[in-house]
């Protein structure tokens, strides 16, 4: 491997070529406190050449170059020689805004404009919305790095109109409308200029593209803003080679992936979609041990890379479901899938996710039935709900590793025989880690919820859903457009009625959003009993018994919603 290094300027750098974000590169990242300290960095520096790093650079032909690392900062100051060459037209010195262009823009050998730095990720946004000279301000969809770059640049220009004022320029002859003790805003921005134009680095220059992919990887590795997804994606394009010169079926593949995602926006789901997946199918690993693994397994045959990329792409369909549930069609059978789905959730927990993962892909591929993956996701449900969601146990580990040896079976498996006795195997293991019902009630009758407090309010509706059920008189229940209501009023706790008692989910039921908010309000335990009654209101469901009574009955009932809900399900 042949590397150059030199000591090099902005305005030597902009001046050699063509640069070009290439494919394995993450988008455009930098969020507001990056942007301005970069830029006050660079305005409170009084040295001559300030150093900002390196650049590292592959040239395959002259004059174009691939960015391996310094993306983030060359294109900040595109950024900013755009908005200075903005603020020169502002002040109308075209002239003076055509020298800063040229390092935005230039005529390549065939005399056709070409921008210095190009990006195919962010097209055409940063080079109609910002690098142009005089863009067309063409429609275009913004998505999550066009944001990005939207949001550097007005910060840029909102500093940049901080140190010179132009916003109130008239084309031609405007400096007399400063006042006198005000700078020459025509020096002032030549000052900045300069100032980004002398900016030092070390240019580094690798021989070709297989190293570059290299060097990315050596230099990215212990970054604190790279992710495994960005390592995962170079890795896998640095495997699978362009086809065709105009089609790369790879990364639009990696980005048919990314796009799947777009909703979650998130970085961090990506990366724990490629674990969960990882886990589910090949083996057990950690985050910080996925890209190794990856890694490895790609470079024991060729066909790897190729063959990883088309079931993360199959399975990222299934994962978006997965964790979030109710952004997505199901069918009216489904039903059930949907609200478990949803219900672990809630409960904010992801050691499961590897086996949900397994699971669905069985189903959509025809080797589970609807039946059996409802009954699977019931009781991992259910399991939860135990284990997490009401005494808080904490896993050591061996639950997530259970999971992912169960679901890589379950992915290999062929025949119902097989699949049967996994998902037996799986529910016999989480049998034993399953608390037992003393701990269960302890921890539930501490279930409270009041106007001003609120952190059990989802988990309570969850376990009065439960307790409820999904049907009265043959019509389905929907749960979500139910509220909360107090049986005693929270305003007893004016006349001193304790909190704990008013609060306990012994004293709560779900009732329609209308009557709890006009008919019910603050009445005695009794009116509203007669009240819900005349409504026709599942009273027997719901109270546990016909009658509720008054604050000496309330830890009674929630032992009793307590032993329903945790005998409802055996694993």
């Amino acid at each position: 491997m042949k590397i150059e290094a030199h000591d090099k300027q902005i305005q030597d750098i902009f001046s050699l070529g063509y640069f070009q974000i290439p494919r394995f590169q993450r988008p455009y990242s930098w969020e507001r406190d990056e942007v301005e300290n970069f830029w006050n960095d660079i305005i409170n520096d009084v040295s001559e050449n300030y150093f900002i790093g390196s650049m590292v650079v592959y040239q395959e032909r002259k004059p174009y170059f691939g960015i391996v690392d310094g993306q983030q900062r060359l294109t900040t100051i595109t950024l900013m020689l755009s908005a200075i060459r903005n603020s020169f037209l502002r002040l109308g010195e075209d002239n003076l805004a055509k020298g800063v262009h040229k390092f935005v823009e230039q005529p390549n050998i065939d005399n056709e404009a070409e921008f210095i730095l190009d990006a195919d990720t962010s097209f055409p946004y940063l080079q109609d919305h910002i690098q142009s000279f005089n863009g067309l301000k063409i429609d275009c969809d913004v998505g999550i790095e066009e944001q990005k770059l939207k949001n550097a640049f007005e910060i840029i220009c909102a500093r940049l109109e901080d140190e010179v004022p132009t916003s109130n320029s008239e084309s031609g002859g405007q400096i007399s409308m400063f006042p006198v003790d005000v700078p020459d805003p025509i020096l002032k921005l030549k000052e900045i200029r300069d100032k980004v134009l002398s900016l030092k680095l070390v240019f580094i220059q690798l021989d070709n593209k297989s190293d570059a992919h290299l060097i990315f990887e050596t230099l990215n590795a212990r970054g604190r803003d790279l992710r495994t997804s960005d390592l995962v994606k170079n890795l896998l394009l640095s495997k699978i080679k362009e086809g065709n010169a105009k089609l790369d079926s790879a990364k639009e593949s990696w980005n048919s992936l990314i796009r799947k995602f777009d909703d979650a926006s998130e970085s961090e789901i990506i990366d724990s979609f490629l674990l969960h997946f990882w886990i589910s199918e090949y083996n057990y690993t950690t985050d910080k041990k996925l890209f190794s693994a990856i890694s490895k397994y790609v470079s024991e045959d060729e066909k790897n890379a190729n063959d990883l990329l088309k079931k993360l792409n199959h399975a990222a369909a299934i994962y978006c479901k997965l964790i979030d549930p109710g952004a997505h069609e199901w069918s009216r059978e489904e039903t059930d899938v949907r609200e478990s789905l949803k219900a672990l959730r809630l409960f904010k927990v992801k050691q499961q996710s590897s086996m949900t993962l397994a699971l669905l892909r069985a189903y959509y591929e025809k080797r589970l039935t609807l039946r059996n993956l409802k009954a699977c996701l019931r009781k991992l449900e259910y399991f939860h709900f135990v284990f997490n969601a009401i005494t808080s146990q904490r896993s050591s580990g061996v639950i997530a590793t259970t999971y992912s040896s169960h679901a890589i079976s379950l992915t290999g498996a062929k025949g119902n025989d097989d699949i049967q006795a996994i998902i037996s195997s799986l529910f016999n293991s989480l049998r034993t880690k399953l608390p037992q019902y003393e701990e269960f009630e302890v921890k539930f009758l501490e279930l409270s919820y009041l106007s001003s407090k609120t952190k059990n309010k989802g988990i309570i509706k969850y376990c009065l859903s439960k307790q409820f059920g999904d049907k009265f008189g043959g019509i389905d229940i929907n749960h979500d457009a139910m509220s909360i209501e107090h049986i005693i009023s929270e305003s007893t706790m004016k006349d001193g009625l304790s909190s704990d008692v008013v609060g306990s989910i012994g004293n709560l039921l779900l009732v329609d959003e209308k009557t709890n908010s006009e008919e019910l309000m603050n009445l005695t335990v009794s009116e509203k009993i007669k009240k819900l009654e005349g409504k026709g209101y599942p009273l027997a469901k719901a109270l546990v018994g016909e009658k509720f009574p008054e604050s000496s009955g309330v830890q009674d009932r929630a032992r009793s919603i307590a032993q329903h809900l945790y005998n409802s399900v055996q694993l």
